[in-house]
């Protein structure tokens, strides 16, 4: 027998089904969160059929459905540039990042662009330090170029945050990018406007991102402007990091985990 009715209205004749009470405890959460009601319909619609207890397998089932999950490989080399706004925790990043790969018995080299910003370069060395690593410093285009060939060591690059709405800004990031041949991924702090965030992260794809990472999943209760930005734009999620100590709280992004965090944090 079943349980879907059709649906006329605003949402392009689909027919949507009639959710259960476990899929509208996730429509529950997801409303809790901010998330838009376009997307909330659409996730509750993959899990209309859920039975009880199977919320966290139905949402990871419907966020894999919608979104691509693609954590940065660490096992082999690799040349990241970590990119974003100021004050997002792109040097944090760097450091969890390094951390982990070197807890993987990675080769590891840490470069920072960051010259502009006072105190930037110290706190990558004391991050470096406490992992017994060395810094380099690339101050410009033409040191990035000359990095050269990373012999086998995952390169990490922090950058200072850049205005998104200043052109110059963007394209002396892009410029950057392009110089050290390396990917750039964006970093993305949870917790904000999603309007505002989808505004940032299409400026920062159209630089290049394809994925992202998301800080401060510890100290925030709503992620609609994380959903947001995958929904909108089409970029994977990569990490999702928390704003504690070095050694914690870098996890990469499955749909599997996605989901056990929504609902934790919706209560």
């Amino acid at each position: 027998m079943t349980r879907s009715t059709k649906f006329t209205g605003g949402f392009g004749g689909v027919s949507l089904k009639t959710p259960s009470p476990a899929a509208q405890r996730i429509e529950a959460a997801l409303t809790a969160h901010g998330a838009a009601a376009p997307l909330i319909r659409k996730i509750v619609n993959l899990a209309a059929d859920t039975p009880p207890g199977g919320e966290a397998a139905a949402l990871a089932g419907a966020l894999a459905a919608l979104y691509l999950f693609n954590p940065l490989d660490q096992s082999r080399s690799g040349r990241f540039m970590l990119v974003g706004a100021p004050g997002v925790g792109k040097t944090l990043a760097v450091a969890k990042l390094a951390a982990r790969a070197k807890a993987q018995g990675a080769k590891i080299r840490l470069v920072t662009c960051d010259v502009a910003k006072s105190g930037g370069i110290e706190q990558l060395r004391h991050f470096a330090a406490t992992l017994g690593l060395e810094v380099e410093i690339a101050a410009g285009r033409d040191a990035l170029a000359a990095l050269g060939a990373s012999s086998g060591a995952l390169l990490l690059i922090d950058t200072g945050g850049i205005n998104p709405y200043s052109p110059s800004d963007r394209a002396a990031l892009e410029d950057l990018a392009q110089a050290a041949r390396a990917e750039p991924v964006l970093v993305l702090a949870a917790g904000g406007d999603p309007a505002d965030t989808v505004e940032t992260a299409h400026v920062f794809r159209d630089i290049g991102c394809q994925r992202f990472l998301v800080t401060r999943l510890d100290i925030v209760h709503r992620l609609g402007s994380v959903l947001a930005v995958p929904e909108a734009l089409g970029i994977a999620f990569a990490e999702g990091l928390s704003a504690t100590s070095l050694s914690q709280g870098i996890v990469p992004f499955s749909a599997a985990s996605l989901a056990q965090l929504l609902l934790a944090l919706a209560g």
